[in-house]
C-alpha cells in the first residue's frame, strides 16, 4: 500500500444514490481505474448486517488494486471486516476511543472546521483530518463552511495530512490552490456521473495542478533565510541574547527598540545603554562576530533538503538574500549544499531588492533566462508580493510568521507549501 499522504490525493467517498440498479463495487471499481487513490464507504441508511455484506465486497475491490479501504463511523462494521481504517465526525464516537480500539497501525481519519480541532484531532491520534464543508454540498446540508484561509491554516497547523472536503467539483478545484492540502474527497463529482472512469481521471488531472512541478521550470530562484535555512526566529531577540552574553541583563523591550534600527544605530544605542560608550564601531564588529557564531550553529532541516533534492537536476539554482555573502558562503558549506547553487546574490552587493520585484527582474536578466522558466522561492510576504506584481510564478514557503498573511500568500502564491524541520 502506498504511504498515507500520497494514497489521499482524490479520496472518493461512495453514496448509492446515484446506483440506478448498478452495483456499488462495480461503480467503486471505475472510480479506481479512473485514478481514485482511496475509497470510503458511506452508508447511513443500510442495516448493520447489509452494511457489514456490502463492505466486504468494497474490500475486495480494493485490495485487488492496492488501494486503502476506509469504514465511515461505524466501528462495529469497521471491526467486522478488518478494514484499513475508519473515518469519524465531531459528533461521532470521539477520536481517542476509536484509535484505542482499533490498534495504532490502521488508519484514523477525523473531520475538522477549525483550527482548534486539528489539533485536538491529532493529538488524539488521528491520521488524517477530512476538513470542510468547502463549497456548498447536497450531501451535508446542515454543514458550515470553511474559508479557503481556515483550511490553509488548518494545513499549516498539523503534522499530519489534510484532504478539502464538500462539494468539491471539476470546476472549482482550482480555487483550493495553495491551501497546503494532501488532496481533495468527493462524492458526487465521481458516483453521480455516467462515466465515473472518465470523471475521476479528469479530477485526478485537476487535482495534480494544484501541487508544485519542478521539471515546469528552469531556473530557481531561491531565498536562504527563512526559506531555506530555519533562522528567523534567531534575529527576533538577538541583541538580548548578545547583551546576555556579556553578563547583562538587557531591558525586557530591547529588541523591540531595535527591530527596525540599523546596524550603526543598533551599535550606538548599546553602546550607550550598556556598554559605557565603548567605540561603536568595534562594537559592530563584535555583535557581527557573535551572530555569525549563532548563525553558523542553524542547520538546514529536513524539508528544505527534500525541496533541494527534488529540484536540483530540473534545472539553474540561484540565491537571492539579504543576508550578507560571506555568512551564507560559510552556511551552505557547513550545511554542504554550497555545491547546489551556481549563483549567489545579496540584494545590497546586487542593489536592488525584493520588495517591488525589481531585484527579480535584473537577476532574470543577468541569467538570460525567460520569465515563464523562472519561479520564485519564498517566505516573505514583501517579496513573495514583489515577485508576483512582476510576473514570476512564486512558490511560498509557509512559515510561523507568514501564515498570518495568509489572505495575501492565497492571492499572490502559485504554490504554498510547509516544509518538516
Amino acid at each position: 500500500m502506498k504511504d498515507l499522504k500520497s494514497s489521499l490525493l482524490l479520496y472518493a467517498v461512495t453514496d448509492r444514490y446515484w446506483l440506478n440498479g448498478r452495483k456499488l463495487k462495480d461503480d467503486v471499481e471505475k472510480a479506481i481505474l479512473g485514478g481514485a487513490t482511496m475509497i470510503q464507504l458511506r452508508e447511513k441508511n443500510l442495516s448493520t448486517e447489509d452494511f457489514i455484506k456490502e463492505a466486504l465486497e468494497i474490500k475486495e475491490v480494493c485490495k485487488k488494486y492496492d488501494i486503502p479501504f476506509i469504514i465511515n463511523d461505524s466501528l462495529e462494521v469497521f471491526l467486522a471486516v478488518d478494514a484499513d481504517g475508519i473515518h469519524v465526525g465531531q459528533n461521532d464516537l470521539s477520536a481517542d476511543i476509536v484509535r484505542k480500539k482499533i490498534g495504532p497501525n490502521k488508519i484514523l481519519g477525523v473531520s475538522a472546521e477549525t483550527v482548534s480541532e486539528a489539533l485536538l484531532a491529532e493529538k488524539m491520534g488521528a491520521d488524517y483530518l477530512g476538513v470542510g464543508t468547502i463549497f456548498s454540498t447536497s450531501t451535508k446540508l446542515d454543514a458550515i463552511n470553511v474559508t479557503k484561509e481556515e483550511l490553509a491554516r488548518i494545513s499549516y497547523s498539523v503534522n499530519i495530512p489534510v484532504v478539502a472536503i464538500g462539494g468539491i467539483t471539476l470546476d472549482n478545484i482550482k480555487e483550493l490552490k495553495n491551501t497546503m492540502i494532501s488532496g481533495i474527497s468527493v462524492v458526487s463529482a465521481i458516483f453521480k456521473e455516467k462515466d465515473i472512469e472518465k470523471a475521476t481521471n479528469n479530477l485526478l488531472k485537476e487535482v495534480n495542478k494544484l501541487f508544485f512541478n519542478p521539471n515546469d521550470y528552469k531556473l530557481f530562484i531561491i531565498d536562504y533565510d527563512g526559506t531555506l535555512l530555519n533562522s528567523l526566529s534567531m534575529w527576533e531577540d538577538i541583541a538580548s541574547r548578545y547583551v546576555k552574553s556579556k553578563g547583562i541583563e538587557p531591558e525586557l523591550d530591547l529588541d523591540k527598540i531595535v527591530k527596525l534600527q540599523t546596524n550603526d544605530e543598533t551599535a550606538l544605542y548599546l553602546s550607550k545603554k550598556y556598554f559605557n560608550n565603548i567605540d561603536s564601531n568595534k562594537l559592530i564588529l563584535d555583535i557581527d562576530s557573535f551572530i555569525e557564531k549563532e548563525y553558523l550553529k542553524i542547520k538546514i532541516n529536513k524539508g528544505a533538503l527534500e525541496l533541494l533534492d527534488s529540484i536540483k537536476d530540473k534545472g539553474k539554482l540561484v540565491l537571492f538574500t539579504a543576508t550578507s555573502k560571506s555568512l551564507i558562503e560559510k552556511s551552505l558549506k557547513i550545511n554542504k549544499i554550497d555545491n547546489l547553487f551556481k549563483e549567489l546574490y545579496t540584494s545590497t552587493n546586487f542593489n536592488y531588492t525584493k520588495t517591488d520585484g525589481t531585484g527579480f527582474i535584473k537577476l532574470l536578466e543577468n541569467e538570460k533566462y525567460k520569465l515563464e522558466d523562472a519561479i520564485v522561492i519564498e517566505d516573505s510576504t514583501h517579496a513573495i508580493c514583489g515577485a508576483k506584481n512582476k510576473g514570476f510564478k512564486v512558490l511560498t514557503i509557509a512559515t510561523c510568521k507568514n501564515i498570518l498573511d495568509i489572505d495575501k500568500l492565497l492571492i499572490n502564491s502559485d504554490y504554498m507549501i510547509k516544509m518538516e524541520v
